[in-house]
This record gives C-alpha cells, structure tokens and sequence, in this order.
C-alpha cells in the first residue's frame, strides 16, 4: 500500500515538472495581423481610382498657349467706297483647340480660335461741301483658324470668322457685319516669335470690301 501510494506520489510530480507546451504560433502576440491586411477597409494605401485618359484631361481651349500678333501695314478698299488706300494697325489672340486635335503636340494642334481688333483710317473722295468725309475705321471679328503647317522654322495658318465694322460716322458708310478670311505666313525668329504677313479681307454689302496688307510679329507665351 505504501509503495503504491509512493508511485502515484512520483507519477504526479513528474507530470507537473515537464515543460508546458509553447503556444501554437497563430497565439503568440507578435504574430502578424494577416486578416486585418487581408481587409480592404483596413488598407493603410487604398488602391487609387483609375486615371484619367489624356484626352479627357484635355481643355478645350488652351490658354496656356496664347499667341499675339500685334502688326502694321495699309488697309484699301473696293469702288464702291471712293477712298484710297490708308494706314492700318491691328492686334489679334490665338489660342490652340487641344480637344479637337488628337496629337497632343502644340505643333500639332491644328484647330485653334482667333479674336481680332483692327483699325484703318478712310477717306473718301466727295465733294468737298460734305461732311465727315474721312475719319478712323475699325472692325472686330472672331471666328476658329487652321494650322495648315508649322514646325521650327516655318508656319502658316488659315482663319475664317466674322467681323463687326464700324465706320465711325464717315459719311453714308453703314456699319454692320460681314464675313471675315485671312492668312498668316511666318518665319520663326527665335524659340517664342515669328515675323508674319498678314492678308485679311472683310466682305460687305453689295460686293464692297476692305483689304488690309500688314506685317506683324507673332509673340508665343
């Protein structure tokens, strides 16, 4: 009885002086909180929305990349006004269309918006009892242009669009609008100017016109 009670005693007591069991290692505290990475709501970098497409991005209109061309020359006119031809000074904005041209390029933007304010003196040939003969004309006109063709040396541009023509009360001069075509063609003469000529005609009422000839310097900002 004895020795049996003394054998149970060691069993027991070999069974509490073993080493414990270490934890399993999905228990332990250093453990990396792969579930909480796992969730995108706990992401610390949420993935970004898709970008935008160039394209889209794109503004219409471009005014990072006004154009001013400031010029001078002589302005004439048909028959019908009975005046010679005069001085004539203008100054006329360009902007590219970025959204309507694909290539992404300035160069290559061929589609652009004009706006325009030109100013031209007039005389006309009446008799001398008369008044308001001669006085200072002018005309305002908008409309889109046309890159037919730049690059570092070169460039020409087509633009159409419409013109308000004021004659500032020369006599039986009616103002009004009229439908506007010019040309510029230039040589670049450093990386952000050209010099131009400028041919610009205005059409009128019953087959009159006005055509300006002027030289002009195209500044790029």
């Amino acid at each position: 009885m004895t020795l049996a009670l003394g054998g149970w005693m060691a069993v027991l007591l070999a069974a509490q002086g073993s080493p414990a069991d270490p934890l399993p290692r999905n228990l332990t505290l250093d453990e990396p909180r792969t579930l909480a990475a796992q969730d995108p709501s706990q992401d610390r970098f949420p993935r970004s929305e898709p970008t935008r497409t160039a394209q889209a991005e794109r503004p219409f209109v471009d005014f990072d990349w006004l154009e001013v061309t400031p010029s001078a020359g002589a302005a004439s006119y048909s028959s019908k006004f009975l005046a010679n031809s005069s001085f004539a000074v203008s100054v006329r904005g360009h902007v590219p269309m970025p959204w309507l041209s694909p290539g992404g390029d300035v160069v290559k933007e061929s589609f652009g918006l004009f706006i325009e304010a030109s100013f031209m003196g007039i005389d006309r040939d009446l008799s001398p009892t008369v008044n308001h003969r001669s006085g200072l004309a002018s005309y305002y006109s908008l409309g889109p242009d046309y890159t037919i063709f730049r690059d570092g040396t070169w460039l020409l541009l087509a633009r159409a669009g419409l013109a308000y023509v004021y004659y500032g009360g020369v006599h039986d001069l009616k103002n009004g609008l009229g439908p506007l075509v010019g040309l510029s063609a230039g040589i670049q003469i450093s990386g952000s100017m050209a010099i131009t000529y400028n041919p610009e005609m205005v059409f009128g009422g019953s087959g009159s016109w006005i055509l300006l000839n002027t030289i002009g310097v195209n500044i790029q900002f």
